[in-house]
């Protein structure tokens, strides 16, 4: 599974090899898509590549406790999982060119989502992010989300 992410990495920075340079907001972008990839193919340990060790958030996980988080997630939603994530915003501070903060509407369907008319079951979080250029890579520093309606997927 963590050669397919990083052929979609290679392939969302093709552009580099094309001579154009990719920017900052493209870079993170393709990290996002990454860590989109590998939450509905529920490989955490991917997953956990694109979070910083320094990482930490309002709830009390440090890098280790939100890869368990993730997991469990994961093992709750089961088979048929999807993630739907909708970039709402990338700002790279002009006084700050290895920070980006990162807006995103997310959407979880699976099995262990809850549950609706005709069994049919999604969560929608509104999430922020924070991420780092660590090492000539983007990763998630810090991160907030709560409950948001549906609509903020459209």
């Amino acid at each position: 599974m963590k050669s397919a992410l990083a052929l979609l990495l290679a392939a969302a920075l093709a552009c580099v090899a094309c001579g154009q340079t990719a920017t900052p907001e493209d870079e993170v972008r393709a990290v996002l898509g990454a860590l989109e990839a590998a939450a509905e193919a529920g490989d955490t340990g991917a997953f956990g590549d694109f979070v910083s060790a320094a990482y930490q958030d309002p709830y009390g996980h440090d890098r280790e406790k939100l890869r368990a988080f993730v997991a469990f997630h994961v093992m709750r939603s089961g088979r048929g999982r999807e993630v739907i994530v909708r970039v709402r915003d990338v700002r790279i501070e002009p006084g700050e060119p290895a920070r980006a903060a990162v807006t995103l509407a997310v959407g979880l369907a699976g099995g262990g989502s809850a549950r609706g008319p005709g069994g049919l079951g999604a969560e929608v979080y509104a999430v922020d992010l924070d991420l780092l250029r660590e090492d000539d890579a983007w990763r998630v520093s810090w991160a907030q989300w709560h409950a948001a309606p549906a609509s903020d997927l459209l």
